[in-house]
């Protein structure tokens, strides 16, 4: 087995096979990055570059095969997915200064890594690894070796080793191997190290283990001349890892401890790589802990790996206390003292992989189906214990990932941390958490956000305001259902206050809470405001208002409604008419009825059972039974079927009016039709039977209904729809001045 020369680089540990060449002369100079000042160098031509200027030299037991030439240059090419190295022999150097100078330059063509975390070389987890030895480095390209025979006269030697890749590309066994090396002789250890990486690189496992199994052949012909190296095991672990194909692993693991080949702290890194893609992220975090016990140091990508398996995991607090402890461990000097690698860069990369691993962890838990927002919330907590702060970009992201009414306290949450720390934030974050606290019913919350737009920037656009609108249609809705109109005038106010324009919709629902209440004077207001706004007032809002008037049996006022709705070219609908219908029948103006009904026939309009019971609930209401009775054959007669209100109003009428006998009956008819009537229509039949001596057979009748539980609104205690809607309870009462308009008051 060929010794290794190791030793410390700024960019890593580094170790370089030597190299047993003859040579006339046995000279030789060692150099190491540290030691060699610049001015050394410019006796020859390094021809390399690095982006950390690691600089690898090789031990002093090199030997050439001529005289008085030294090693001008080693350098690496790029392409096509092998590594390219060329052994540049030249003459020249004064034979009085030394007879043979070595001169080795590694250039690392290291590869940035997507998440920033690491600079990765080779076998790569997710973009984190790093091997720390230059025959695992990831380069693309072909290794030439050229020679030079004597002083004046060049003979070359020339390996491509892109094309030797494509002669190996279908070998599948070590015959296939030997089928094509045979003739091209002797090879440096660095060019199957490569080999193997590149066919890990293109998928070609077969090939990789081809050209393993051919060297773990040579090496019992050669006597150990030829065959896997520590390098060569590593790159075969790397190739399992990018291709995917882990069955040989343990084989290659024994294989190593049967031929005496101590594993390296970039062996465990390659091994943890391997069960991260196995997903087997506990024999990763177990790797961590072998490499402990045995005596190793782990390297920033060794941390940066069980990070990762944490992240697999979704352990986010596991991770976290595991940054933790590394930091605690590098502040106290017990890590990054050793000079191989740049702790003070590496632990910058760490921190930023924690906190983005605590982030994906977080949008994790938001995107699963159970919630889990105290586990972000608790996460985010620790990250502030920690002192680690995500970005702007991180904590907009997460906010996106809130889609459920449940993530509300975790949105606003990471809304006040972005106010907070941060001096912008993106208006589509702002507008979801609008939608978001609306889906949620904070709707103050909703409105908070829509200030602090107005207040702090940046200007809302059209999408804040037909959010913040909707939620504020959803209030008024719910005012105007339970006819909670002093809510509805508030809303109203408050729109206005923050710029925000009522259409027809939002003052409908005041009018229609208006209605609802019987508030008449409120109405009148409201509707009078709207017109001094400019909105035009639809058929629903002069609906609402007659409706409101109607209630209050202010009878004059609904005329002149109904006259002015019908100049501006307001056309009614049934509702308009059922309205004026109940109106005149309230007034025994059953001729303005019948002109109602006509004008309804005119445009179209049919009548509703609503209709008839509002005209038999009016004559209820005035002691005329007689009437009601006739519209009740009315309706009859237009195939129109009473429902259980109709029966319910015209039982009471004629009850109340002496005629028991007509009720009772009435009331049997309505049994037969299947219909359940109220208690009160009952008691009704027996008190009048019994006031007017009328004899009937309660049995007939069955049993007295049970009390039908009308729930009552409660329009003055506001607790109900303070809950429903989740708005802050005013403690004032209310104010009429809230009706009007504060420029016309």
């Amino acid at each position: 087995m060929q010794a290794l020369s190791v030793w410390p680089s700024k960019g890593g540990f580094g170790a370089v096979p030597q190299l047993y060449l003859d040579v006339g002369s046995s000279s030789c100079l060692s150099i190491s990055t540290r030691n060699t000042r610049r001015k050394r160098w410019d006796l020859v031509e390094s021809g390399c570059s690095s982006r950390n200027n690691a600089f690898l030299s090789v031990s002093n037991s090199l030997r050439f095969s001529c005289s008085g030439a030294c090693w001008r240059s080693i350098r690496f090419d790029s392409k096509y997915g092998f590594s390219c190295l060329k052994l540049l022999i030249f003459s020249g150097l004064r034979r009085s200064s030394f007879d043979a100078s070595i001169v080795v330059a590694w250039a690392t063509e290291q590869q940035e890594i997507g998440n920033d975390l690491l600079i990765a070389e080779s076998n790569s987890v997710d973009g984190l690894d790093r091997v720390e030895d230059n025959n695992d480095e990831e380069e693309n390209g072909e290794i030439n070796i050229e020679s030079e025979g004597k002083f004046g006269m060049q003979e070359y030697a020339r390996v491509d080793v892109r094309v030797l890749a494509q002669s190996l590309w279908s070998a599948k066994t070590a015959d296939d191997v030997e089928e094509v090396l045979k003739d091209i002789g002797p090879l440096p250890p660095q060019v199957h190290s490569s080999l193997i990486r590149g066919f890990g690189k293109e998928k070609r496992m077969e090939c990789a283990m081809a050209l393993f199994e051919w060297l773990k052949r040579k090496k019992k012909e050669t006597g150990g001349i030829i065959g896997p190296n520590l390098f060569v095991y590593n790159s075969i672990l790397g190739a399992m890892k990018q291709t995917r194909k882990f069955g040989e692993m343990k084989k290659i693991m024994n294989d190593m401890a049967e031929e005496g080949v101590h594993p390296n702290i970039v062996t465990y890194n390659a091994l943890m790589a391997i069960y991260l893609e196995q997903g087997e992220a506990n024999k990763a975090l177990n790797v961590l802990e072998d490499i402990q016990k045995k005596g190793f140091t782990p390297s920033a990508v060794s941390y940066s790996q069980a990070l990762l398996a944490y992240r697999r995991m979704e352990d986010g607090y596991g991770a976290l206390n595991f940054f933790v402890e590394i930091r605690d461990k590098y502040l106290k000097g017990e890590i990054g003292n050793d000079t191989d690698e740049d702790w003070e860069n590496e632990f910058v990369k760490l921190e930023n992989f924690i906190i983005r691993i605590c982030y994906q962890v977080m949008r994790r838990w938001l995107v699963k189906d159970e919630n889990l927002s105290s586990n972000v919330m608790k996460l985010l907590t620790e990250m502030d214990k920690a002192r680690l702060q995500p970005g702007r970009e991180e904590y907009e992201r997460l906010v996106w990932a809130c889609t459920r009414y449940e993530h509300y306290v975790v949105a606003k949450e990471l809304y006040t941390r972005i106010r907070e720390r941060h001096e912008d934030i993106s208006l589509s974050v702002c507008n979801h958490l609008i939608w978001l606290m609306g889906k949620a019913k904070k709707w103050w919350a909703a409105l908070e956000i829509y200030e602090d737009l107005l207040d702090r920037g940046p200007k809302p656009n059209n999408m804040s305001y037909e959010l913040i609108v909707s939620h504020f249609n959803i209030l008024l809705s719910a005012a105007r259902k339970r006819g909670i109109w002093k809510w509805g005038v508030r809303l109203l106010n408050k729109m206005e206050d923050k710029g925000l324009k009522p259409g027809p919709r939002e003052w409908n629902a005041v009018l229609v809470a208006c209605s609802k209440a019987s508030e008449y004077y409120a109405a009148v207001e409201i509707f009078k405001r709207m017109i001094e706004k400019g909105e035009k007032p639809t058929i629903v809002s002069y609906g609402a208002l007659l409706s409101a008037l109607e209630k209050g049996k202010l009878y004059d006022e609904v005329l002149r409604v109904w006259q002015h709705m019908l100049n501006v070219g307001v056309k009614p609908n049934v509702y308009a008419y059922t309205i004026m219908a109940s109106v005149f029948t309230a007034q025994g103006k059953f001729n303005m009825v019948e002109l109602i009904f006509q004008d309804m026939a005119r445009t179209g309009i049919e009548p509703t059972v609503v209709t008839y019971n509002a005209i038999i609930s009016a004559c209820a209401r005035n002691t005329m039974s007689s009437a009601a009775y006739e519209w009740f054959h009315r309706m009859r007669v237009q195939s129109i079927e009473p429902n259980e209100i109709t029966f319910e109003m015209l039982i009471e009428a004629l009850a109340k009016d002496g005629k028991p006998r007509l009720a009772y009956e009435l009331y049997l008819r309505a049994l037969n039709e299947k219909l359940n009537l109220s208690v009160k229509a009952y008691d009704a039949v027996v008190e009048s039977s019994e006031a007017y001596g009328a004899t009937i057979d309660l049995n007939l009748l069955g049993p007295r209904p049970p009390d039908k539980k009308k729930k009552v609104l409660i329009r003055k205690n506001l607790t109900d729809f303070c809950q429903l809607a989740d708005v802050p309870r005013r403690s004032k009462p209310f104010d009429k001045k809230e009706l009007y308009n504060p420029q016309t008051e």
